[in-house]
């Protein structure tokens, strides 16, 4: 497809090269348009622009891709983000972060990002997210991590949603390829940190998951937890172990943490 640019719509174009911008907004188009003089509606340069190939769709209203004339084409990047980054322009003040194997995809510690990209918020909205995207409620105690532009949780932050809803991960199969590498980036006394204003029982199994892989952080976290009484990992049908030691019946996993290779 060959793209033409009017004289009108060029400095536009180029501020939008010159910034690299990878996502555009009909409030970003119509502060560029000011810039330059251009008169013509930020709704009205968005349809030109459409029409010629410069501007490609997203999910969210108001927000489209930009593809800039290094990619000799309206061809997208693929970004799997796209539909996430998008919905953040828009939604700015809504407190939400990658979370689960999305976010180990998007810190370099998972192989691949989950066909439905896994979102978690401090507070579900009531706004439309993409459809693409599972929704979670997880609030996390440290900083958070940004990759282009969303925030997405720290290695501690993942291995304690993780601990806190057992039930949320759609295959701990599948996650234990990637739940090692999790591990070895985590810091103790952030993982600590994360941990201090939880209960005993996301404690307790934050520390039975990493007994095998990092049997330093599950005997400090053992130091801080009341064991008093069996708690579930997982939820509430028939055991298939038990660790007398953490007081715990795991009903959903399919390995031994005490039997993982030693990460840390």
């Amino acid at each position: 497809m060959t793209r033409t640019i009017s004289k009108a719509m060029s400095g536009i174009l180029e501020d939008m090269e010159l910034n690299a911008e990878s996502y555009i907004t009909l409030s970003m188009l119509g502060e560029i348009a000011k810039k330059h003089g251009v008169n013509t509606s930020p709704p009205m340069i968005a349809q030109r622009l459409k029409k010629n190939g410069w501007l490609l769709p997203t999910t969210q209203r108001g927000v489209w891709e930009f593809a800039p004339a290094s990619r000799a084409g309206a061809f997208s990047q693929n970004d799997p983000l796209k539909d996430i980054i998008a919905f953040r322009m828009v939604n700015p003040s809504i407190n939400c972060f990658l979370c689960l194997q999305t976010a180990a995809w998007a810190l370099g510690l998972a192989d691949r990002v989950p066909s439905s990209k896994e979102l978690a918020f401090s507070e579900i909205p009531k706004v439309r997210i993409p459809e693409d995207v599972s929704t979670f409620r997880y609030d996390p105690s440290i900083p958070t991590e940004s990759i282009k532009g969303v925030d997405c949780l720290a290695p501690e932050s993942i291995l304690v949603h993780l601990a806190a809803k057992p039930q949320v991960v759609s295959s701990w199969s599948s996650a234990m390829e990637w739940i090692p590498d999790v591990v070895y980036e985590i810091n103790i006394d952030r993982l600590m940190e994360e941990l201090f204003t939880r209960n005993d029982s996301i404690k307790r199994r934050t520390g039975y998951l990493l007994q095998g892989m990092y049997p330093k952080a599950a005997d400090e976290i053992r130091n801080t937890a009341s064991i008093k009484s069996k708690i579930r990992f997982g939820p509430r049908t028939t055991a298939i172990r038990n660790d007398e030691h953490w007081m715990i019946a795991d009903t959903i996993l399919p390995f031994s943490p005490k039997e993982m290779e030693l990460v840390k």
